[in-house]
């Protein structure tokens, strides 16, 4: 048995492909290399390590392979294949590399990992944050111009009928509205304010926030929300509050815009380093399928991509007609 024939075997079986170069050429490749490079292996021995991993439509640009080469060789490059047109990327590979010593020689170990799949992933969730972020704008600009900005207006018509008025009385009355109609315009905009970014969340926590919430929204004898809670002013991380407190917001919004109910519950139950959820009201249920989720009907997609990013669990169970939402981290 060759002293490196264990070795060879054992490198042969891995499944990402495993080059050795030296001076640029290859000396050395492993099984998995002629599958993504479609060469036989005595065409890949002994061929310069630029006509192996550089773009076949771009080969101009060999920057990628300058880093793979020379005294300091970069312990990590990313590379690109695209079409012939350029336009369309087939792969994504990411070289790590190694300097060692092969058969007495100074030489460069490179092991080739497809990271396509990552690479749209990360693309995915940019685009659905950027998402998250336009209806955000939209909104936060629908609040100004729906909430506001009917009051704003109310407030100047009513000041230039009392420029224009002489009776006393009609100075009192103009300034009651007036006075009213700032007060609403305040509390507007401390909503508006409050839906950018919860102050209480940062100085108390998640249920104080969404009590301070749950004030803005609901209304005696139409809709009312009830917390039953044991945090006893427990904090979590910040990322991990704000993705709950935004899911908690979106779960009763959807309650008061679409089911119907006249009332909520919300259980928030820490234990043994878990914290549980449940949430649930009295309205028409829904059922929660792969038809439903394309269609981002009930803001769904956005619940369900906050869970996932604080990597916690959720569930939707029906009950007696109705829905109730669990979450886990």
């Amino acid at each position: 048995m060759k002293p490196d024939s264990l070795s060879d075997t054992l490198i042969n079986s891995l499944p990402n492909p495993i080059l050795i170069h030296a001076d640029r050429v290859v000396v050395f490749a492993n099984a998995v290399v002629p599958e993504i490079t479609g060469l036989p292996m005595d065409q890949i021995i002994g061929r310069d390590l630029s006509e192996l991993l550089t773009d076949p439509n771009d080969p101009i640009n060999k920057a990628a392979i300058t880093k793979l080469t020379g005294d300091h060789p970069g312990e990590e490059v990313e590379i690109t294949i695209r079409t012939a047109n350029r336009k369309v990327v087939i792969k994504n590979l990411l070289l790590r590399n190694r300097r060692i010593r092969y058969k007495g020689k100074n030489a460069i170990l490179t092991i080739i990992i497809d990271i396509t799949d990552r690479i749209n992933l990360e693309k995915y969730i940019v685009n659905k944050v950027m998402e998250t972020e336009e209806k955000d704008r939209q909104r936060f600009a629908a609040d100004l111009h729906d909430d506001l900005g009917p009051i704003l207006s109310s407030i100047k018509l009513h000041l230039g009928i009392y420029n224009d008025s002489e009776k006393p009385a009609d100075y009192r009355e103009t300034m009651r509205i007036c006075n009213n109609l700032l007060a609403e315009a305040i509390a507007k905009m401390r909503i508006i304010a409050n839906n950018l970014m919860p102050r209480l969340l940062d100085k108390y926590g998640l249920e104080s926030a969404l009590n301070a919430f749950i004030g803005t929204v609901q209304k005696e004898g139409t809709f009312m929300v009830e917390v039953k809670s044991n945090l006893n002013g427990a904090r979590f991380p910040r990322t991990q509050e704000l993705h709950l407190y935004r899911i908690l917001c979106e779960l009763i919004n959807n309650t008061v815009k679409h089911s119907g109910a006249t009332s909520a519950e919300i259980v928030l139950d820490l234990s043994r380093g878990t914290l549980a959820i449940r949430y649930s009201d009295n309205g028409k249920g829904y059922r929660v399928d792969p038809g439903s989720l394309k269609k981002g009907g009930m803001g769904l997609n956005n619940i369900l991509q906050r869970v996932n990013l604080i990597e916690g669990e959720i569930k939707f169970v029906r009950k007696n007609g109705r829905t109730e939402v669990r979450i886990k981290k």
